[in-house]
């Protein structure tokens, strides 16, 4: 994403990383209808790949400076205690999320609150699953995103020393092992599923380190202007993603089945962050880079901002929507998926989630030690 100057702070960044957890939120409640409404409805991608591309382009600007002294050792200790950070959130939501399913589960004398969730294991062999959820190789369904970053901020370091070299040999060193990741299955081991991690890891670092080479191109004064000769290719992909997509929520105009075969688009797994998504999540990140300036003026009002404080605080944010999605899941199941729930359930979710967002940001203005304003790159570290 292009940046007008270097002094002001790219609302953007903050507000569709922001948009991205509320569309988390929505589509981890189990028959959300409200889901039919966010982005894994409407092209190949969804708010996964949003969240991940923008992780990197902030963590490139936050690291950058560091890179371009050649302190690639600071970089890495400083990643290291950002990815124990991130680990410390997931075991914690892990723990968190397992007490509230298993409690639900025995309360309302329904199992499928832990076996849907792939919880199960906790209770078949406690110590055992306990140790490999320690060392990330055991994730419950809807747990397994922050691991992935965990491993995408040690790779943070590796990227940047190769962006500082070359651009072009950072993306190149990264496709190949997407690549073989894809064709080879490469990936790391987790005791509940064969294939390996949900996210995988080697496939994912693809879309982390071209948010990162975004981030290096805008630091180095690349602008990003809006050309047809990428526009329209772009635009025409999102369109045949929006065509082909689209019917399965029921868009009116468009025929009631596929209007391609499956076999014709497969695979298109999320698991190795297939060509397709990939493809569908960048030409979404150019049209919104081409098209929205910076500094919109949509984006200074009153509501983009409760979006953009959820975008400030990712992490605490992402953790507390996953905890809130499975009390979503539990008020639907108990009490009925009718309208009115589904309202409860979801305003309710993304109004705690905006609050606790506001505090935090509150907080942190009243704790902070007057200093000059930070740089565009402090401000977007995440």
């Amino acid at each position: 994403m292009s940046s007008p100057g270097r002094k002001e702070r790219d609302l953007r960044i903050d507000f569709f990383r922001g948009l991205a957890l509320i569309f988390i939120f929505v589509d981890h409640i189990p028959d959300n209808s409200w889901a039919r409404a966010t982005l894994q409805n409407f092209g190949f991608s969804d708010a996964s790949e949003v969240f991940v591309l923008l992780a990197g382009y902030s963590a490139g600007l936050a690291y950058w400076s560091m890179s371009e002294r050649g302190d690639f050792r600071g970089a890495f200790q400083r990643a290291s205690r950002r990815a124990s950070e991130i680990y410390v959130w997931h075991i914690g939501i892990f723990i968190a999320s397992a007490i509230l399913l298993y409690a639900a589960a025995r309360l309302f004398q329904y199992p499928a609150y832990v076996n849907n969730i792939a919880l199960a294991e906790l209770s078949k062999d406690p110590l055992r699953t306990l140790g490999t959820a320690m060392v990330l190789f055991y994730q419950p369904n809807q747990m397994n995103i922050l691991p992935m970053y965990v491993v995408l901020m040690f790779w943070l370091p590796v990227a940047l020393f190769l962006l500082k070299r070359s651009v072009v040999l950072a993306l190149a060193v990264s496709v190949g092992i997407w690549l073989v990741a894809n064709v080879a299955g490469l990936n790391l081991p987790t005791h509940h599923r064969n294939s390996g991690w949900f996210f995988n890891p080697f496939a994912w670092q693809l879309l982390f380190t071209v948010g990162a080479a975004a981030s290096v191109l805008v630091r180095r004064g690349v602008q990003l202007p809006p050309r047809s000769a990428l526009l329209i290719p772009a635009g025409a992909y999102l369109l045949f993603a929006f065509i082909v997509v689209a019917p399965s929520v029921a868009v009116s105009w468009l025929p009631d089945g596929r209007l391609l075969p499956r076999d014709l688009l497969d695979p298109m797994s999320k698991h190795d962050l297939s060509g397709w998504r990939l493809l569908h999540v960048l030409a979404l990140a150019y049209f919104v880079a081409a098209l929205v300036p910076a500094q919109a003026a949509w984006l200074k009002r009153p509501w983009a901002n409760v979006v953009q404080t959820c975008g400030k605080h990712s992490l605490e944010i992402f953790s507390l929507g996953t905890l809130l999605s499975f009390f979503g899941w539990i008020a639907l199941t108990q009490f009925g998926s009718n309208q009115m729930m589904m309202l409860i359930v979801n305003v309710g979710g993304i109004a705690i989630m905006s609050v606790t967002a506001w505090q935090m940001s509150r907080r942190k203005d009243l704790t902070r030690v007057p200093q000059r304003d930070p740089s565009p790159a402090q401000a977007l570290a995440s």
